[in-house]
Order: structure tokens, then C-alpha cells, then sequence
């Protein structure tokens, strides 16, 4: 069973830094441009790649967020989602979202995002938005099944010396109204 919480700080800091952030995958999105615009199309790659996101800076900065849930899974913390809401235009940006590599597939990431989602229309917020990366594709697929739509890109997000693939910032969003 998965039980959602409120971030306990810092009691719950060693476990976060202890995710598996890590994934392998043979499929990225690549944007193509068109006459008119850009599309975003499924790629295959030889070899696969493989990331993995350390949480030493960002844990710190989740606990100071407007939001934040962890996901207890099988006696242990298997994911943390934090979110912020922009007062000025009423978007709720949900700022990070981790699912250790054990617990995916089970429900975690689905619970946590659906919790984000019901505490940003509770606050009024009038959509969730999220960022990730053109190679993670199974972020990309995981947000499009929880109803969230392709809304930008942003090529210069990343520092490609750090990113060590020529990684694309993708933008979803998922309208609350």
C-alpha cells in the first residue's frame, strides 16, 4: 500500500539523497522542425542511455517549497514530489517529482502527481506545469498519461558539458478548469 505524507525535515534528508534516480532508455524524443513549427518525435537509440540525478542540491530546496509530499511504499520512502504555486498567474509548477527506481511501476508517481494535482485546485491554481528532459522518455510517457500535454521547449536549459547528451527541456501542462 502506498501512504502519502507531509515531508518531515530534515529527518527525511538521508533518505532522499539514498534514491536510485537512475534510468536506462532506448527511446528519446528529438524535436524536428517543420515549415511551421516543431514536432516532437519518438527516436531510437544505439546505445541506450542511461542518467542518473543526484538529489544533493535539490533536496534542499525541496523542504522550502509551498508543497511537498513523500510516497512511503513497502516500508520505506519511494518518492517525493514537491510543488510551488505562482500567485501571479495561478500555475502550480510541480517542481520535482523522484520515484526510487525499486518503486516504480506500483502506483507511486501516480499518487504523488494526483495528490499534487487535487492540492493545486484546491489552492485555485488553473493548471499543474512540469519540466523534464527529451531523453527521460519514460517521464515524457508518464505525464502524458496523467493527462498532461506538450506546451514548449527551452534548448539552452541545460549546460551540455554537464548534460553530457544533447539534452532539450520539455514543458507539459494540464489545465485544472
Amino acid at each position: 500500500m502506498i501512504a502519502l505524507r507531509p515531508l518531515r525535515w530534515p529527518d527525511d534528508r538521508a533518505a532522499l539523497l539514498a534514491f536510485d534516480t537512475s534510468f536506462t532508455t532506448d527511446c528519446i524524443f528529438r524535436l524536428e522542425r517543420t515549415d511551421n513549427g516543431v514536432t516532437l518525435d519518438e527516436v531510437a537509440v544505439e546505445p541506450p542511455i542511461y542518467k542518473a540525478y543526484s538529489l544533493a542540491r535539490p533536496t534542499d530546496v525541496i523542504a522550502g517549497h509551498d508543497w511537498v509530499q513523500v510516497a512511503e511504499y513497502d516500508d520505506g520512502i519511494a518518492g517525493v514530489a514537491s510543488m510551488t504555486i505562482e500567485a501571479w498567474n495561478r500555475r502550480a509548477v510541480l517542481q520535482h517529482l523522484y520515484v526510487t527506481r525499486e518503486a516504480r511501476r506500483v502506483g507511486v508517481g501516480n499518487a504523488l502527481v494526483t495528490a499534487a494535482i487535487d492540492t493545486a485546485r484546491d489552492r485555485n491554481a488553473r493548471c499543474v506545469w512540469v519540466e523534464t528532459q527529451a531523453v527521460n522518455y519514460g517521464a515524457v510517457l508518464f505525464y502524458r498519461n496523467m493527462g498532461f500535454a506538450w506546451c514548449g521547449f527551452d534548448k539552452s536549459l541545460y549546460d551540455q558539458r554537464d548534460a553530457g547528451v544533447d539534452e532539450v527541456a520539455l514543458f507539459f501542462s494540464r489545465d485544472l478548469q
